[in-house]
């Protein structure tokens, strides 16, 4: 958390949260790493169809709303998370994430 109380990225991971077809990440000036990983999976999102990238500030509430959650970092791409207090969380997107991040990697 920041100092307004909101979710800027776990211990070393940014965060990305899907709520439809928006997908919502904090902004940098939120105070959260600006990852490699991070810039990586918002280019792809950009070129997609069917979703929007939202940077926009994410309070604690939001976490357990998200359909989806998924952290980034430059060692692990991609992690999904499956699972936060009593809420499962899709996967779908994380691994569309994953095999265009592959595929832009092999290319």
């Amino acid at each position: 958390l920041n100092t307004n109380k909101m979710v800027i990225e776990s211990l070393n991971s940014n965060l990305f949260l899907v709520f439809g077809n928006k997908v919502k990440t904090p902004p940098l000036s939120d105070g959260c790493l600006k990852g490699v990983m991070r810039k990586q999976i918002m280019d792809i999102l950009d070129t997609m169809e069917g979703y929007e990238l939202i940077e926009e500030s994410i309070s604690p509430f939001e976490l357990q709303k998200a359909d989806e959650m998924f952290l980034t970092n430059v060692i692990s791409g991609v992690i999904p998370v499956s699972r936060y207090r009593k809420k499962d969380y899709s996967k779908d997107l994380s691994k569309v994430l994953t095999e265009a991040l592959n595929t832009k990697i092999r290319d």
